[in-house]
């Protein structure tokens, strides 16, 4: 399996997939009453600046995707954060979140930050293997939370 990754900008054709991915994944958060998938993807089609967003394909077809954000939960005193971040179900394990995450440190980099921070009750496991060090934990909505932080 060949995985890629690119910017969400440069991939709007994966917009839809993407939506119906947060949707179906996610519903407790993107739902019709709640947050639009539509619009934080829409927010996130830029180059140069938070937020950002970034997917990846496996083998040309859509796998994944993340983001560069200002927040994330809610957090706002550090920055930026890697956000999103949500993988095909039946792509996990394959390495394509180790992808996104790679690609969201050198977009953070290029974007002149030299930490990358990520909020996390579900990957621990991932950010570990990646080599991110777990900062601290939180509780955020009641659950507990990992912040991870890479060194770019």
């Amino acid at each position: 399996m060949i995985i890629t990754t690119g910017l969400l900008i440069d991939h709007t054709e994966a917009m839809s997939a993407l939506v119906d991915l947060y949707e179906s994944e996610w519903a407790d958060w993107y739902n019709p009453r709640g947050a639009s998938a539509r619009a934080d993807l829409t927010e996130r089609l830029e180059r140069n600046r938070l937020p950002l967003g970034i997917v990846a394909f496996a083998d040309g077809q859509l796998a994944g995707t993340c983001a560069l954000t200002v927040m994330s939960g809610g957090l706002t005193e550090r920055s930026p954060w890697l956000g999103g971040l949500l993988v095909e179900p039946a792509l996990r394990r394959h390495g394509v979140g180790l992808a996104l995450l790679d690609r969201a440190k050198v977009e953070a980099k290029r974007l002149g930050f030299s930490r990358l921070h990520a909020l996390t009750a579900e990957a621990r496991q991932l950010f570990e293997r990646a080599g991110w060090r777990l900062a601290e934990n939180v509780e955020v909505g009641g659950k507990l939370h990992g912040i991870y932080v890479a060194v770019l």
